[in-house]
């Protein structure tokens, strides 16, 4: 029978986030250097097993698909939720090691931060990316039956990412941020909590620790029914920086980090960004740049 690891061999979930494993860690960097260094997948799948390490906890089994999903798993680089375990030349040196055919090219820096944010624009699916074929960088929706998918070189993403940052540069008021306005109303919830108190303080002899624990409990959730008004203070921060400095690639990547929610891969092979303030950026554009609020 055969098991399947929820969480990819290295790393362990405690407390609902993912953690790096200390053992499979280890193990991680071990088997990516016995390949580097010539060991074939079934000896490594050996010695895996002479050290008594189990990459499913129902057998001491190993094999040598197991040791190929691991030397294929970019994950290891730090990915979303997923923290880094391996350096980029690690495991770019296995990969060259593996051959032309399938050479797997790490993800540069720079495409990164767009991974995090990329979505399909047919589906909304998460977009992902690999470079399985011949190190061509491929981008492709993770959704079954979704057919958004296109090789891409990362250069070219990067130039057409910056046009439209530069873009968003030139015509700060796509950032417009209206500062929330508290309209001093309390939640019910709040109301009920405060009920409880005033009736726990009408007692003969109330409770000091539940008055206390009441008491805190509402000011909890009065304060959690305020505006959040910090997306309106960074976009000010942002709208000023643009004002007073020249453009660079430092300033391309605040804009992008503050400003842009969402990467998306259209139809028709072009990138589209959904603001954080709900407006939506598309191709075709400099100072004319089509912005409508996303839907």
């Amino acid at each position: 029978m055969a098991w399947q690891r929820k969480i990819p061999f290295g790393y362990t979930m405690k407390q609902g986030e993912i953690q790096c494993s200390p053992t499979e860690s280890a193990a991680v960097k071990e088997i990516f250097r016995l390949y580097a260094d010539g060991m074939a997948y079934s000896k490594i799948a050996a010695e895996m097993m002479r050290r008594g390490l189990r990459y499913h906890s129902r057998t001491a089994e190993w094999n040598k698909h197991m040791v190929k999903r691991i030397l294929e798993n970019e994950r290891y680089l730090g990915e979303k939720e997923y923290p880094p375990i391996l350096e980029p030349e690690a495991f770019l040196r296995a990969q060259l090691v593996r051959g032309g055919k399938n050479t797997h090219t790490p993800c540069p820096d720079y495409i990164r931060p767009i991974r995090e944010k990329a979505v399909c624009g047919m589906c909304g699916g998460r977009m992902l990316r690999d470079t399985r074929a011949e190190g061509k960088p491929r981008w492709y929706c993770e959704k079954d039956g979704c057919a958004n998918r296109r090789y891409i070189e990362d250069e070219d993403i990067r130039t057409a990412l910056s046009e439209r940052l530069d873009v968003l540069a030139r015509t700060p008021n796509l950032l417009d941020w209206p500062l929330p306005q508290n309209t001093d109303e309390p939640t019910l919830e709040a109301v009920r909590i405060r009920n409880e108190v005033i009736r726990e303080l009408n007692k003969a002899e109330p409770g000091a620790e539940y008055t206390k624990m009441l008491i805190l409990a509402c000011a909890a959730e009065q304060y959690s029914g305020l505006p959040d008004a910090t997306p309106y203070y960074q976009i000010r921060r942002l709208r000023n920086k643009i004002g007073g400095q020249p453009m660079d690639e430092i300033l391309r990547e605040e804009i992008f980090r503050t400003a842009v929610q969402e990467v998306h891969f259209t139809a028709d092979g072009g990138l589209r960004l959904r603001l954080i303030n709900g407006k939506t950026l598309e191709e075709g554009g400099k100072e004319d740049a089509k912005c409508t609020k996303a839907q």
